[in-house]
């Protein structure tokens, strides 16, 4: 039953994250529709900073915290109150850096206006940093209810008010619908914490029995947040040197409008099947976590397909129909320019998301081998790879933005092999030719159907008609084909 428990918990956070990350996906998606290229692009300057202040003051401390609980029972009190009391010392010390850095960093940032965006976001990590403590404290006594809807209230009331905000502020200029936006962000951290408030209110907390350490809990978020800070750090970085160095060839504004189109307009539709492929990972792998046996092999043999499953569609789409894929999205908000150079970041781009979600898989499977250390100097060489890609070829006018896809499919792929190669050193992979033979000709076949019916016509209903008939094709050709073994049929109709 304990297990049955977790596993049910889990899938509960999955579907809470999948829901939230769908939120967070589609509101990008409307706000550049409301901001356009460059007032997007200036949105996403201010979230890296933002992204990693958030990381460094909250990334491992709900299963940190859960773990502790669930091993100290009738000392509740006395683990939230220390805990409550690290987290606000942190995530206060680390919004009061945002404040000191708002205006240099505005300023090297070439947007003056943004250092208010960084004055609103400041105490916002103290109110993610305290929601984090309660996500952990419920997790820790197994309830997952609070954790998940919290989630999905948070980005629904974000999503609610940031569109609504922006479209009214909006008529007064593009930097106060940004402004809108960021105070969404807060709002929407502020219901969800109250959400939480409530829940932790039917709980009598036992009171502090005996002094708490916090030395032992330090110990499991340190690595969590050592791995999850590589990649919010990176951003950060691009969010410094990528327009600097774009206005090497460009006015700041456009340098700008083509950062914007590569991390919002296209960086939303990137985020879309990783998430499903991180869900899937985070379901079905927790029960391998130190188990290299025959039945652990075989969980990750059929996540890893379900993965390939999921992701090389998109990547075929996002080659041969990216712009009728942002012409639905985006109409002509972000302009003919901003299409034809956003199409081609979502060829280059598409293909990344392929080595993204499998490298996800892999570095999941390495963590569940107790083998963390190894992930993280995984991505630290990727990372290293993508500054070394950017530096040499943002200069470049032929290439420009083109380089921080470039670079990102190069981080990714690196992290993919690198991981790949350690990963053999626990579980063995054996995808059957029979299966990748069958993957290709689906996704073959997708390709040719989506060329010869955008031939036929366009505008949004057809472009839309078409995508939605070549999926039902695609999932229809994989059934006939039969893909999955008997086993694994038999493992998906337990499992779901």
């Amino acid at each position: 039953m304990k297990a049955k428990s977790m596993l049910s918990g889990a899938i509960m956070l999955s579907i809470g994250g999948i829901l939230a990350k769908v939120f967070s996906a589609l509101y990008r998606i409307f706000l550049t529709r409301i901001l356009g290229g460059q007032g997007i692009g200036i949105y996403q300057l201010v979230f890296p900073l933002y992204s990693l202040c958030v990381v460094l003051s909250s990334a491992g401390i709900p299963m940190a915290i859960s773990k502790v609980i669930a091993k100290n029972k009738g000392n509740d009190g006395g683990i939230v109150k220390k805990c409550l009391q690290f987290s606000i010392i942190i995530s206060l010390v680390l919004g009061i850096i945002v404040v000191l850095l708002s205006k240099p960093l505005a300023s090297l940032q070439g947007v003056w206006g943004i250092y208010v965006c960084y004055l609103l976001l400041a105490p916002t990590i103290i109110l993610v940093s305290i929601s984090s403590v309660l996500r952990g404290y419920f997790q820790g006594k197994q309830n997952y209810t609070p954790s998940a809807l919290s989630n999905i209230l948070e980005q629904a009331t974000k999503f609610t008010f940031g569109i609504s905000l922006s479209l009214a502020l909006a008529k007064i200029s593009m930097m106060w619908a940004i402004y809108g936006a960021i105070f969404a962000i807060v709002l929407s951290e502020v219901v969800s914490l109250l959400l939480l408030v409530i829940y932790i209110k039917k709980y009598k907390l036992s009171p502090a029995k005996q002094k708490v350490q916090i030395k032992p809990i330090l110990k499991d978020i340190l690595p969590i947040t050592a791995t999850n800070a590589i990649m919010p750090i990176a951003s950060f970085v691009d969010s410094l040197i990528v327009v600097n160095l774009l206005a090497i060839n460009f006015s700041k504004s456009h340098a700008i409008f083509l950062y914007g189109l590569s991390t919002g307009a296209v960086g939303s539709l990137i985020g879309l099947p990783t998430i499903f492929s991180f869900a899937l990972a985070s379901v079905i792998l927790p029960n391998i976590v130190g188990r290299t046996n025959l039945n652990s092999q075989f969980k990750l043999n059929f996540t890893l397909k379900l993965v390939l499953i999921l992701t090389l569609p998109c990547v075929v789409l996002f080659a041969v129909a990216p712009k009728q894929i942002l012409s639905i999205l985006y109409g002509n908000r972000i302009g003919v320019e901003g299409i034809n150079i956003s199409a081609m970041l979502l060829v280059i781009s598409g293909v990344g998301v392929l080595f993204l979600a499998v490298q996800q898989l892999l570095s999941t499977g390495l963590q569940a081998a107790e083998r963390r250390r190894v992930t993280v100097k995984n991505l630290l060489v990727a990372v290293a790879c993508k500054f070394v890609v950017e530096i040499v070829l943002l200069p470049i006018k032929q290439i420009n933005i083109y380089a921080l896809a470039i670079g990102n499919t190069v981080c990714y792929f690196a992290a993919m092999i690198l991981n790949y190669f350690d990963i053999l050193k626990v579980y063995k992979f054996n995808l059957r030719g029979g299966f990748m033979l069958k993957l290709i000709c689906a996704n073959f076949f997708v390709m040719l159907i989506t060329i010869v019916l955008f031939n036929f016509g366009s505008g949004l209903i057809y472009n839309l008609s078409v995508l939605l008939l070549v999926l039902v094709l695609y999932l229809w050709v994989l059934y006939s084909s039969k893909i999955f073994s008997k086993k694994e049929m038999a493992y998906f109709k337990y499992r779901v």
